[in-house]
């Protein structure tokens, strides 16, 4: 183990053992805040909207269908509480984007209204040591968006509910080996490690999938969702340290484009996303014919050739 990590480990004991609920970091916006359930938390800051919802505009004149997808946020109003001294923005950042999408009227489907509306529960839905939502969240949020498609346009994804049942969905039990993003920055023993669990389909699969890397170069996997999805490098890592969260894709790529090769004549879906899209575009990409997904190190100038390029059926915008 690295002597950094280990500093980190020991400063993070320090920290529980007097039961500090705030631990400062080198960068202040990384520091970690213990909430009053527990979790590890990132503040977030007052921003300004994204910038693709800044452009919907520009967007909006291709005249392809848009949905905005909000994710459940981790700080949960009337739940999550802060320290007195520290107060979250998520809440007017997101109302923040809401405000431009109203304005250029695009469709948006707010996640945090929905899991109240169903009841979610509100400790499983996030990792305590992870910014990120669990990879289970992701798969009711496709289900959620799904009916939301079929609502605004008329598409049906999933006639039969099937693709986004639980129950057709291996769960696969990796127990207690995932410290997350937040927990990183203070070590297992302040939070204590997040269980993991891996979701599969055991429905048949079958795909075409090209993955651009950063630097240009291109990855091409034909083979079922396991094969071509999963890296299961970050599954089989020992170290508590590793991205269990990315095992969908392996990494956060420029571009990917996945191939449903058991589905024809089917919608082909852009997804402009960040991180929390990882579990989701994999879901997702088992019902539509084709995937075109992330686009966020994309240069936002020429985003309207590429979507003319790709000739997507429906753009879907999602950002914690």
């Amino acid at each position: 183990m690295a002597l950094k990590d280990r500093l980190v480990e020991l400063h993070g004991w320090e920290m529980n053992l007097l039961d500090k609920h705030f631990v400062r970091d080198a960068d202040y916006s990384y520091s970690v805040v213990k909430d009053n359930h527990d979790w590890l938390q990132f503040i977030t800051f007052t921003a300004q909207p994204r910038q693709i919802v800044q452009e919907i505009e520009t967007i909006k004149e291709l005249d392809i269908p848009i949905l905005y997808v909000q994710p459940p946020t981790k700080f949960i109003d009337g739940y999550t509480e802060f320290p007195d001294t520290l107060n979250d923005h998520s809440a007017e950042n997101v109302a923040a984007n809401f405000a431009l999408l109203d304005a250029a009227e695009v469709p948006y489907l707010d996640l945090r209204q929905a899991a109240e509306e169903d009841n979610l529960d509100k400790e499983r839905m996030f990792y305590r040591t992870d910014h990120h939502w669990r990879v289970e969240t992701a798969l009711w949020a496709v289900g959620r968006t799904v009916q939301e498609l079929e609502e605004l346009f008329g598409w049906e994804l999933d006639p039969d509910g099937a693709y986004t049942d639980p129950a057709n969905w291996r769960v696969t039990d990796y127990g207690e080996n995932f410290l997350g993003s937040q927990g990183r920055r203070v070590g297992p023993y302040y939070a204590g490690l997040d269980n993991f669990c891996l979701l599969t389909p055991k429905f048949d699969t079958k795909y075409h999938l090209e993955l651009k890397q950063h630097t240009g170069e291109l990855t091409i996997y034909y083979g079922d969702f396991i094969t071509t999805i999963i890296n299961k490098d970050l599954l089989t890592e020992p170290s508590v340290y590793t991205n269990r969260y990315g095992t969908y894709w392996g990494a956060d790529y420029p571009t990917v484009v996945a191939d449903n090769l058991n589905i024809e004549d089917g919608l082909t879906v852009l997804l402009v996303k960040d991180s929390y899209g990882l579990p989701y575009g994999a879901f997702l990409s088992t019902m539509v014919d084709k995937l075109y997904m992330d686009l966020r190190y994309y240069n936002i100038d020429n985003l309207p050739q590429y979507i003319e390029a790709a000739d997507p059926d429906v753009i879907l915008i999602m950002y914690s």
